[in-house]
């Protein structure tokens, strides 16, 4: 009887867990990082107020796009209008920061996307060490001014050129298309006639 009642229980147990199918969560987990190696690991360190947070693609994965208005900048290239990535959500470690918020962010370069898309962009994680407040800790040393521009601005323009020049190819294929249809019925038209 109580072998019976076992299997009863253990099929039971089996046949619940086929119904509930409990999937994992999805938490990010870091190890703290301090301040010092935080910097030793970033290739940028500055300190800047939020102006914009957008939701983006970027190689067909969803990422964030944070815009900053950069005051100081204790190590790399910084422009004054810094554009940074980071994953969607807290879960994936992501950054996810108030407009008008200001932080010590330190961001590493990464390429994100694939072939002709594939760009080099600044981007940091909860892991990375960032902090929350206007001041910067005095051991990033004697911070020094951002460089005048938009971070993007290469980008930007980059996407102009590849939009006008992808337009100028094909309306140039519809011009040599729209001559050899007419220069086909003009020489339909001009054949000597059969008598």
């Amino acid at each position: 009887m109580r072998r019976v009642l076992l299997a009863l229980v253990a099929v039971g147990l089996i046949a619940f867990t086929g119904v509930v199918n409990p999937t994992p969560a999805a938490a990010c987990s870091c190890l703290g990082v301090s301040t010092r190696r935080a910097a030793e690991q970033a290739q940028a360190v500055f300190l800047g107020t939020v102006t914009r947070v957008d939701q983006t693609r970027i190689g067909g994965e969803r990422a964030t796009e944070l815009r900053f208005d950069v005051s100081r900048v204790y190590k790399g290239t910084v422009y004054s209008d810094q554009v940074i990535t980071t994953p969607v959500d807290s879960a994936g470690c992501g950054l996810t920061p108030d407009v008008g918020s200001t932080w010590v962010i330190f961001a590493s370069g990464s390429i994100q996307g694939e072939g002709r898309t594939a760009k080099l962009r600044l981007t940091t994680t909860l892991c990375s060490g960032n902090l929350s407040g206007d001041t910067a800790p005095r051991s990033l040393g004697r911070p020094g001014a951002p460089l005048p521009g938009a971070s993007d601005r290469l980008e930007r323009s980059e996407t102009t050129d590849a939009r006008l020049t992808r337009g100028l190819v094909i309306g140039g294929i519809g011009v040599l298309g729209l001559g050899a249809l007419i220069g086909i019925g003009l020489a339909y038209l001009w054949r000597p006639k059969r008598s």
